[in-house]
Order: C-alpha cells, then sequence, then structure tokens
C-alpha cells in the first residue's frame, strides 16, 4: 500500500511539472529572438514570420485574445493578437517567459500615439 502510494505522489509531481502551456503549433524556441532584439529593427520584419521570445506584462483580463510582453524599447509596446476564441491566454500568464511564432504586423495606437507592433501568432508556448 505505502509503495501505491509513493508511486503515486511521484507521478503526480512528474506530470505537474510540464514544460509549458502550448497553443497552436509547436513553436522552434531554438529560432526565437527577444522581443527588444527584434524591435530593434521592426520594419526588417514586418509582414515576415518571426519567432519572439519575451516576458508577459499583461493579458486581456475579457476574452484572453491578447498578451503583451515587456518592452523598454521605444518602439514598444509588443503585443500578441489573435481573434476572440482563436487561443485563450490564461492570466497566469503574466511574469512568465513566452515563445511565439507568427506574422508581424503594424499595431495602430490611436490618435496621438506611436504605433507599436504586434504579432499574429500561429504557436505560442508560456512556460510554466
Amino acid at each position: 500500500m505505502f509503495k501505491t502510494l509513493l508511486a503515486l505522489a511521484f507521478s503526480a509531481t512528474l506530470f505537474s511539472a510540464q514544460a509549458a502551456t502550448v497553443f497552436g503549433e509547436v513553436v522552434d524556441k531554438a529560432a526565437a529572438m527577444p522581443v527588444e532584439q527584434l524591435l530593434a529593427a521592426p520594419q526588417k520584419h514586418l509582414q515576415q514570420v518571426v519567432t519572439v521570445s519575451g516576458t508577459v506584462d499583461a493579458v486581456c483580463s475579457k476574452q484572453g485574445c491578447w498578451m503583451k510582453f515587456a518592452a523598454t524599447s521605444e518602439k514598444g509596446p509588443f503585443r500578441i493578437k489573435v481573434r476572440d476564441g482563436d487561443m485563450v491566454f490564461p492570466l497566469s500568464a503574466k511574469g512568465k517567459t513566452a515563445y511565439a511564432t507568427g506574422l508581424l504586423k503594424v499595431w495602430e495606437q490611436g490618435e496621438g500615439e506611436a504605433a507599436g507592433y504586434q504579432l499574429v501568432p500561429t504557436a505560442v508556448a508560456i512556460a510554466d
């Protein structure tokens, strides 16, 4: 009986230590560039498929349809945006490292504010 309980406890620990929460396809983390590197020359990557990494500093609290990566660059902010319901990013992603692959686009901020950049992803992985 003790061995069975010990085995169950070990299994629960093993399976609770997942590597990432994944949405869509598989992200090639080896090809990822830090968001700050992308923002240093965003025009070079516009309308191209890129993979970026960064720390999530905000998540849509209504639909989970976007996340913002922390960016100190003047060319920020940087957002990962999907159509409502395509992927639902958890609020628990805030503060975690995330990787995303997708098409880079300009993100218009509104009147009087500088445009930012956003990625329309086909794949997202949030490190646990």
